[in-house]
């Protein structure tokens, strides 16, 4: 008896308390996907050793707005499967969304809204909702709302630094917000925080 009263008793598993508290767990919380994607890609300059970051610099700015955003290149090898709301590409970046849109609306997917920011060599037409916004020497997106750069403030800003230009970045935030304030859900189903595990009880 002596020993048995030093023994120390098992210590129950998680899942005996919690059947002993008469819970089951049934679900794991959800990991909230109710934001708005927004897919940038990088031009060609990015992996070349140019000392500058392209639209790939507004992500902190656009996950404040309630983005959820994915970087990418032109070349797209990280953002399979993706289906962006907002598509954002610079230089060849901003072909390779051109031609994204147009794959997602020939697909059936929801039209994205595109923005480049001196998309070439040869950019597509657009196909849904674009802005493009370019320096000289880069072409007009056809079905695009076009917006000069130097005209509008980032004078003599070279093709290199224009997507990190103060005066371009604020051009595409303001869609940006414009967009996602469109597409946001009405006050009475606004998001809410991720739900804490789903507990029934055991009769």
């Amino acid at each position: 008896m002596r020993g048995d009263v030093n023994r120390k008793p098992a210590l129950p598993s998680l899942c005996a308390l919690i059947a002993t508290a008469g819970f089951l767990v049934t679900s794991l919380p959800a990991v909230a996907q109710d934001r708005p994607t927004v897919l940038l890609l990088d031009g060609l300059g990015v992996y070349m050793e140019n000392p500058y970051v392209g639209v790939s610099s507004l992500a902190g700015s656009l996950q404040r707005q309630g983005y959820r955003t994915v970087l990418d290149s032109h070349f797209m090898n990280r953002s399979a499967g993706e289906v962006p709301a907002v598509i954002i590409g610079h230089s060849m970046g901003g072909a390779s969304a051109l031609t994204f849109a147009r794959r997602m609306v020939s697909a059936g997917q929801p039209a994205p809204l595109v923005i480049t920011i001196d998309a070439g060599p040869v950019p597509l037409a657009c196909v849904s909702e674009c802005i493009n916004i370019h320096g000289p020497g880069f072409p007009d997106v056809a079905g695009a709302r076009n917006i000069d750069a130097w005209k509008s403030g980032a004078n003599m800003v070279a093709h290199a630094m224009l997507a990190t230009n103060p005066v371009v970045q604020q051009i595409v935030l303001d869609a940006t917000a414009r967009y996602i304030a469109r597409h946001a859900t009405r006050p009475d189903r606004a998001a809410q925080p991720a739900a804490p595990p789903s507990i029934s009880r055991r009769g």
